[in-house]
């Protein structure tokens, strides 16, 4: 159902807000949409991304977790929740959440981009190169984004002599 006129207004600047970098003006807008619409996805989605630019990782951990229940067939809350728990718990926690999440949705790239992630930091370069081919199998688009993320850093090599 969509969002009623006024808070469509809200989650368009808070979204606008964040696109500049400034979350704290971001929360202030989400916070004045009204509490019938506070859980929409949509809003949880505009949430997530406040949390994320605030780096308020506990309170994205759970909204996330929400997400997953009330979008069951989406990935979305599942990579969300595992990105949140990295930064609360640790990477392996996420690891676990990410895991669960490829039995469900065994076609998602980026499930298996940021298990490859997970493995370069924990030092399992073997099984990161495995979930990384798989990615970018699925993805081509994701190569260029391993050679920027850092996490994947160990892997730039290959990556770049195509040995990946």
């Amino acid at each position: 159902m969509p969002l009623e006129s006024k808070d469509h207004r809200l989650l368009t600047a808070a979204s606008g807000y964040c696109e500049l970098g400034m979350f704290p003006e971001a929360k202030s807008e989400l916070d004045q949409i009204s509490p019938d619409e506070s859980h929409s996805i949509e809003v949880i989605k505009g949430w997530l991304e406040v949390y994320s630019g605030l780096r308020e990782w506990v309170p994205m951990q759970a909204l996330a977790e929400k997400m997953t229940v009330l979008q069951p067939d989406e990935p979305d809350g599942w990579i969300a929740r595992a990105y949140a728990t990295r930064r609360a718990e640790s990477i392996a926690a996420a690891k676990v959440i990410l895991l669960e999440a490829l039995q469900r949705y065994p076609g998602e790239p980026m499930i298996r981009f940021n298990l490859a992630c997970y493995d370069c930091q924990l030092g399992d370069l073997q099984s990161a190169r495995v979930y990384l081919e798989h990615a970018i199998k699925l993805h081509p688009g994701l190569k260029a984004a391993a050679l920027g993320d850092p996490d994947l850093e160990p892997l730039w090599e290959s990556l770049v002599e195509g040995v990946l």
